[in-house]
């Protein structure tokens, strides 16, 4: 069953780098290795990009990882509650050298990390060279005649997330660059957009399909329902550091989104006592109306009055706020033509406020505002925005077009850990018709094992409810985040992922963290914080220049995470740290007050 379409969820956007940004380095990409398939090369565009170049060392590389185990255990073996950590080196022939294990089968939260998991999953199955594509294309019998189409015109969007009604306006200005000044038709919304699937996953899923579902695939919770991000008790606000929470709704069909199909409704008082109020809904949209029965009471007030004796007497300024019952409510359902916002009750004159609701009917509210921006830009619409179906395998023609590329879009949702676009990927991959399912929350569980089956990771531990992490019902292990990082890397798909994760000390959530030491800049990572829940997994240069992965959770803790995620910053450095020659002995270890910090007891 198909998860809850309206229910918001909380995201977060990145602030602005507080750290001195060094000069830009350019990458390197080695030619031996592909993405995907043969002579499919790609180009790293990350400013910081990992920097492998360890080509073995000859001395007692026992003792010197020894020594590095028993620092990294004197950082994490100290604390209440779980801590699940794994942590590798790769050798120069690419294989995975086991440095550090604590508890690495623990069935865990992964709060943010299972970004790792959705990201990569969306790179394999709909290849890393997708764009999502909104278009308007011509509807059959449609022409352009002169400055006039003649015709309707199909809006047919295919799930970019981060649409804006501003860019309905490119689309605008490219009828309006082919000298078309009127639409002489409707604007459709098309309900059948793209389901495209890349050619290797095509294969795959071709040669492995079946139409059970694991148990770990779907838990159903007590009113019968798939429990998903939605509906799970996500009791935490603060996923993940410091960043500005922005809402956003499901639609019922994934390929429409715009707004993060949010309305936003002002309700302002009159001037005086008894005046109506008066409401803005923005984006103004044709299918969302307003039933406005409020009222406006009398305006707040301010007396002055002096108070006590001599020395002491001072001005005391008192206000009446005025009477506020202001109720705003919106009805209506996802097929509904209308959705119909009421306001009732009293608001203090000259007073105003600002509510949010989700866009029910997003096809059609996308329909109506991309007539309203036509017609902002110089094109008369003579018809109505409505939402219907295309022919299926028509070719039509395509008018005007914006591209946001996929993996732009995954550096946004890994970097800011924005769950509105990660929950987005997860229902895209669920459009995916070629993938053999009962319900399109499965087809994308699907494609998420799929992935770790063609990675060869062992994903039997693995509940996957939604994209984001969080869900209370997720779980993952140590094991299975490391063996995917370590297929990431395998596969030759290292500089492409890990410019989609934070850089340690320069941007995302990992902007604060570990700002001068030797993993800023080098660590790339992942956060994750839920409540009683922190975990950071990413890759890390050492100090010889060998690669090495890491996955550091602390569950089930009391108070804030902050004195955690120092403990994972502190393994992190070490890894950046450390050098074979320098670990040669138990005496060159370096101690926890050599990191400049302090140590955070719990």
């Amino acid at each position: 069953m198909a998860c809850s379409p309206f229910a918001v969820l909380v995201v977060f956007l990145i602030l602005s780098c507080g750290a001195k940004r060094p000069e830009r380095i350019e990458a390197s990409v080695p030619g031996s290795k592909t993405l995907w398939k043969e002579n499919e090369h790609y180009a790293d565009t990350s400013a910081y990009p990992m920097h492998v170049t360890y080509k073995g060392w000859s001395g007692d590389t026992a003792r010197a990882l020894n020594n590095l185990r028993q620092q990294v255990a004197s950082i994490l073996e100290r604390g209440s509650g779980i801590t699940s950590a794994k942590i590798v080196f790769f050798e120069p022939n690419d294989a995975v050298h086991d440095v550090y294990a604590l508890d690495p089968d623990a069935s865990v939260l992964p709060a943010s990390t299972e970004k790792l998991f959705t990201s990569s999953t969306t790179l394999w199955a709909l290849g890393s060279k997708y764009a999502f594509t909104t278009k308007l294309d011509l509807a059959p019998g449609a022409q352009i005649q002169g400055s006039r189409i003649v015709g309707n015109v199909y809006l047919r969007p295919s799930g970019d997330p981060t649409l804006r009604t501003s860019d309905l306006d490119l689309l605008a200005g490219q009828l309006r660059a082919k000298g078309i000044t009127s639409i002489q038709g409707d604007i459709i919304s098309d309900l059948d957009g793209e389901n495209p699937l890349s050619d290797q996953a095509k294969e795959y899923m071709a040669a492995h399909q079946t139409n059970e579902i694991s148990v770990h695939d779907s838990i159903v919770g007590d009113n019968g329902m798939i429990a998903s991000a939605d509906t799970a008790n996500t009791d935490s606000s603060d996923d993940d550091d410091e960043e500005e929470a922005e809402a956003g709704a499901l639609s019922t069909f994934p390929n429409f989104s715009l707004d993060r199909n949010i309305v936003t409704v002002t309700v302002a008082g009159g001037y005086s006592k008894g005046a109506s109020t008066s409401v803005r809904i923005y984006p103004p949209i044709a299918s969302v109306v307003v039933s406005n029965h409020g009222s406006s009471s009398a305006p707040a007030t301010y007396r002055t009055k002096k108070v006590g004796r001599g020395r002491h007497r001072r001005t005391v300024r008192s206000m009446s706020r005025g009477v506020m019952t202001l109720r705003v409510s919106s009805s209506g359902g996802p097929m509904d033509p209308q959705q119909t916002i009421s306001v009732t009750g009293q608001i203090p004159a000259r007073q105003q406020r600002t509510y949010s609701f989700a866009v029910k009917n997003v096809p059609m509210a996308m329909a109506a505002v991309m007539k309203w921006r036509l017609q902002q830009n110089g094109i008369s619409v003579s018809g109505q925005p409505r939402v219907d179906r295309a022919q299926p395998n028509q070719v039509l023609q395509t008018v005007a077009q914006k591209q946001t590329n996929l993996v732009d879009l995954l550096e946004y949702m890994n970097k800011r850990s924005d769950n509105y676009l990660a929950e987005s990927m997860f229902r895209k991959l669920s459009t995916i018709q070629q993938v053999a399912a009962t319900a399109p929350d499965e087809r994308a569980r699907k494609l998420m094992r799929s992935w770790l089956q063609v990675c060869n990771v062992n994903g039997t531990a693995c509940t996957f409810i939604d994209g984001s992490g969080l869900s209370k019902e997720d779980r993952i292990t140590a094991n299975t985040v490391i063996d995917l990082l370590a297929a990431i890397e395998q596969r030759g798909m290292l500089p492409l992922f890990t410019h989609t994760l934070s850089v340690a000390g320069y941007d995302g959530t990992l902007r604060h963290r570990m700002i001068g030491t030797a993993a800023q800049y080098n660590a790339h990572g992942k956060t994750g914080t839920l409540n009683g829940v922190t975990a950071l997994a990413g890759y890390v240069t050492t100090g010889d220049g060998q690669l090495a992965a890491y996955f550091i959770t602390m569950q089930h803790f009391r108070g804030g995470p902050w004195a955690y995620k120092r403990e994972q910053d502190k393994v992190v450095e070490a890894l950046a740290n450390f050098r074979y020659s320098d670990y040669q002995s138990a005496a060159s270890i370096p101690s926890l007050g050599d990191t400049g910090e302090e140590d955070n007891s719990r």
